[in-house]
């Protein structure tokens, strides 16, 4: 199974299903400002969930898709920087939310990358992942809905993909109150999000 099919369904990179743990990685000192701008949810966002920030690296990214060459692809459209912040416990509501900001160095290379999510969604997410056309506070890209575990009373995993200008911005939800309303609100919100982000 891919990274990313375990993360929301799929990306154990990213997260964890109702199946499993994610092990933060590169985690980002509470000090450090990244050089990029970044636009991942605030941790007071969802406040009964605790989050920790990590940083992306095309090598990160590389894995998550079964996918030859693919750190090399995400370089070769110009990446420059990327934080993850996830989200994770127990809850009746969210159990798992992953916050992404990705940037480019040009809008072109944002929605390159989006377009070949699009394109490879079943390396991303597993085989039977459903697809819609998706938009929030004037960003466009897709939602993302991969089948669930096999896990007992496994929750709905949605995972929103957009583009916003040169930043690439990825939502995953993942528990018993997942649905695509709640993404689109959270999505709304990243897009207020301050334009920096420290751990």
């Amino acid at each position: 199974m891919s990274r990313a099919a375990v993360v929301g369904a799929a990306l154990a990179t990213l997260a964890v299903t109702a199946c499993g743990n994610r092990a933060a990685t590169n985690p980002v000192p509470a000090t450090s400002v990244p050089a990029a701008e970044m636009r991942v949810l605030a941790a007071s966002t969802i406040p009964y969930l605790p989050s920790t920030t990590t940083v992306l690296t095309t090598t990160e990214l590389g894995k998550d898709a079964p996918i030859p060459g693919l750190a090399g692809k995400i370089a070769s459209w110009g990446y420059l920087d990327g934080r993850e912040r996830t989200f994770q416990g127990e809850s009746r509501r969210l159990t798992t939310v992953i916050s992404r900001s990705l940037v480019f160095r040009s809008a072109t290379g944002a929605r390159r990358y989006v377009a070949f999510v699009r394109a490879h969604a079943t390396q991303y997410f597993g085989v039977a992942t459903g697809v819609g056309s998706l938009t929030s506070e004037g960003r466009t890209g897709w939602v993302f809905s991969p089948p669930p575990c096999a896990c007992h009373l496994a929750n709905p995993v949605l995972v929103g993909v957009l583009d916003d200008g040169s930043n690439v911005v990825w939502l995953d939800i993942n528990g018993p109150k997942a649905t695509r309303a709640l993404l689109v609100q959270l999505l709304a919100q990243s897009a207020s999000a301050p334009a920096t982000v420290a751990g």
